[in-house]
Parts: structure tokens; C-alpha cells; sequence
């Protein structure tokens, strides 16, 4: 069972150490002082593909209430749930929605670094600006650049890898 770590629920830890131990292997959440810790998009996907359930409330209530939290947050889920289903691992930041890292479709977070910075733009298309301003944070990072814009329910994926003017 999932239980929120605190009040203002930012993390979520499972009870059942065996499956817990699952989850690392699957390349899910961080351990911290004995626990694995998942974030809130972490603990959603588990929930959503059947693997875990909530110790209180279901998946609509879970997503009703961090979206009172973050309004980004269901088109958030439904981009790391595509992902995620693709086969590659993926790794949310944990202050921010915003972004995603993604690992080569194989490869875990401990093997490896990531291969592409994913940024997150619900409900709209990118502005040449925001374009210029993320393409540059992933050539610093040596990433690839997923930039998802639409809504939850049809997401677009666009790849950049360079502006030529």
C-alpha cells in the first residue's frame, strides 16, 4: 500500500518491503534511511497500471488532489505514463513537474545518464523564445530536447536538436 510520507503529500513510500524492493529494481523512486520514497507521478503510474493501490482514496481522488497542488499535474502523469510505456525509464524532478529526464530505452538511472531532457508545456505550443531558452538548457546538459505540449488526454511530442537562422 502506498501511504503519503507527510501532510502535504510530496512523497509517497510503499509498506510491503517485497514489493518495494520491486519497484527499485523497476527503476522507481530513491531509498532514503530504509524506505523507498516515490514521488507523486511515481506512485500515480504504479496505481494507474494496477501494481500498487492506496492505503486511502483511489487514483481520481489522488489526481484531484494534486492538482490542487499543481496544475500541471494529470497532463504530467499522462506524459510519464507514454513514456514510461515506451519502455525507457523515466525520472521526474523532484521540485519541479517541468521537466522529465529520460534514460536510453535499457538502460537504468544507476547504469547510466540520461539521454533527453523532456519539458513539459501543457495546453499550448512553444514560443519561439521558450524554443531558444530550452534548447540551450539541454545543450548544456548534453540532452536531448522532447519538448510535450497539447493536453492529458493527446499529448505531441516534439524532438530539437539545434536552431539554424
Amino acid at each position: 500500500m502506498l501511504e503519503s510520507t507527510s501532510k502535504d503529500a510530496k512523497l509517497f513510500t510503499e509498506t510491503d518491503v517485497a514489493l518495494a524492493q520491486k519497484f527499485r529494481e523497476a527503476g522507481f523512486g530513491l531509498y532514503k534511511e530504509g524506505a523507498l520514497l516515490l514521488s507523486p507521478l511515481e506512485a500515480g503510474y504504479l496505481v494507474k497500471i494496477g501494481k500498487a493501490k492506496f492505503s486511502q482514496g483511489t487514483l481520481t481522488s489522488f489526481i484531484t488532489a494534486q492538482k490542487k497542488r499543481d496544475k500541471t499535474f494529470p497532463f504530467a502523469l499522462s506524459v510519464y505514463f507514454i513514456i514510461r510505456q515506451t519502455g525507457r525509464m523515466v525520472a521526474p524532478f523532484e521540485k519541479t513537474t517541468q521537466y522529465f529526464r529520460a534514460y536510453a530505452p535499457g538502460v537504468g538511472r544507476t547504469e547510466n545518464r540520461p539521454s533527453q531532457l523532456i519539458y513539459l508545456l501543457p495546453g499550448k505550443a512553444p514560443s519561439q523564445k521558450q524554443l531558444v531558452e530550452q534548447v540551450k538548457i539541454a545543450h548544456l546538459a548534453r540532452l536531448e530536447l522532447i519538448i510535450a505540449c497539447g493536453d492529458e488526454k493527446e499529448p505531441h511530442f516534439y524532438k530539437l536538436s539545434a536552431f539554424n537562422f
